[in-house]
């Protein structure tokens, strides 16, 4: 890995996402303030030492060290010199380490700061979201038994899947992006008395269990409900372990704990949307393209979502050709939607970064008018609502098919007009980025 020179400790290794809370967050488990300079320091030496520790997935979706590679390595560790007090004084303080997880744009970013032992078990662990399984190989045996008790008549992969860039998803990674979803709602609403979720996630009365409505049918039309173990319950915040779909209502409480209370009714099923409007593309309304459509040209190029022609034309730096043949093809989508109001799909984008969840619009972009076959790229809209209560829509960034149809499928299955699985590749990115799970908790 590149240590920049030109920056210190950890700053040298890539972008600090948590570059505001990191000395703090150190500082926490250390147990007394961490000098920045100290850190520094120590950093430097330990990756001159060769102090360091690289991860990488193998075949088997499991992590394994071992020598730093550019293209496989993902994981990246250095020794900090700080150590977490063990609270068994029969063990020895644990030495932390300060971690650097490499996205899908082979960007390095960071930092994280773990024990060793707290660092290989968050690591070897495969997660969705919030949902934990020990390793891969669970993950995707659990996947596995759950789609072969849905409802038939569905699609739950896609018609291939290209290269995983560094871990594997399971067989049916449409299946698996959409529990990553539900869950990551209902964490963020079932606890607040003003969504239409509160209280559907239930919980065993002594609160190692939980459980929750996935929204999906099995084959004899009824409810499918998991039940996992609660880790690191914290707020309203926790990790949901080793999930299974859930057994009758006398086991449930006989082996689980929950109450005969809490499971009368069980509970419902999840909820996107306050009204129908929301989820109802309006032709009528204007696309104001002024202030994201540069973002749209640049981001796409930059994350090849444009094929190879119109990537010609960016690096000649012909963007005004780029920039009306879009604005054409945006203009040809909102007439067929003025047509066919099923067009333009709703999409759940989950909460990020400090940003609210929110209902938006996918709208499939032709650059060359080929509607027989699959269109180029998604472009995702934003409604805004203007203090005079009029709404405009506006561009927000575009999406590859996969990744479209995935957050599509959350709220409901799309029509097979442009989003059908079996004619789409599967995204070789990760809708986990590890560095946005919240381990503290």
């Amino acid at each position: 890995m590149q240590y920049d020179n030109s920056r210190s400790g950890v700053f040298a290794f890539g972008y600090i996402q948590n570059q505001n809370t990191y000395l703090s967050e150190l500082s926490r488990l250390v147990g007394s303030q961490v000098s920045e300079r100290l850190l520094e320091d120590n950093i430097k030496a330990a990756y001159s030492a060769g102090a360091t520790i690289s991860y990488y997935y193998d075949d088997n979706g499991n992590l394994q060290s071992g020598a730093f590679d550019e293209m496989r390595t993902c994981r990246y560790a250095v020794e900090t010199g700080f150590y977490a007090p063990s609270s068994n004084p029969k063990f020895k303080d644990e030495l932390i380490y300060a971690v650097f997880i490499k996205n899908n744009y082979n960007k390095w970013l960071g930092v994280r700061f773990y024990s060793r032992f707290k660092m290989e078990n968050i690591f070897n662990a495969y997660r969705f979201g919030n949902i934990s399984f020990k390793n891969y190989d669970k993950a995707n045996l659990f996947i596995i038994a759950l789609e072969s008790e849905l409802l038939p008549g569905e699609v739950w992969k896609f018609k291939s899947s290209s290269p995983d860039v560094f871990r594997p998803k399971t067989k049916y990674d449409i299946l698996q992006s959409y529990l990553h979803h539900v869950f990551e709602k209902l964490l963020s609403d079932y606890m607040d008395v003003e969504t239409k979720n509160y209280n559907k996630i239930i919980f065993s009365l002594n609160s190692k269990f939980a459980l929750f409505n996935t929204g999906l049918l099995n084959r004899f039309a009824q409810d499918i409900y998991l039940v996992g173990e609660v880790y690191n319950l914290h707020e309203n915040k926790f990790i949901f372990s080793n999930p299974i779909i859930a057994p009758s209502k006398v086991e449930l409480i006989r082996k689980y704990g929950f109450s005969s209370a809490s499971l009368t009714p069980y509970p419902s099923v999840i909820e996107f949307f306050h009204c129908l409007d929301d989820i109802i593309y309006d032709s009528n309304i204007e696309i104001d393209l002024s202030a994201g459509l540069s973002h749209i040209i640049e981001d796409g190029a930059k994350r090849n979502r444009f094929t190879e022609k119109y990537t010609v034309l960016y690096e000649r730096g012909d963007l005004p050709s780029i920039t009306s043949t879009l604005m054409a093809a945006i203009e040809n989508a909102r007439k067929i939607a003025k047509r066919n109001y099923k067009y333009v799909v709703p999409q759940f984008r989950s909460e990020r970064r400090g940003e609210e969840s929110r209902i938006q619009f996918l709208m499939p972009i032709y650059l060359d008018r080929q509607y027989g076959e699959k269109p180029d790229f998604a472009l995702v809209l934003n409604t805004e609502v203007m203090p005079d209560k009029t709404k405009i829509y506006t561009p927000e960034t575009i999406l590859e098919l996969s990744w479209a149809y995935n957050n599509a499928r959350v709220i409901c299955k799309p029509e097979d007009t442009w989003l059908n699985p079996e004619t789409i590749e599967s995204s070789t990115e990760d809708i986990d980025d590890m560095i946005d799970i919240d381990d503290s908790f």
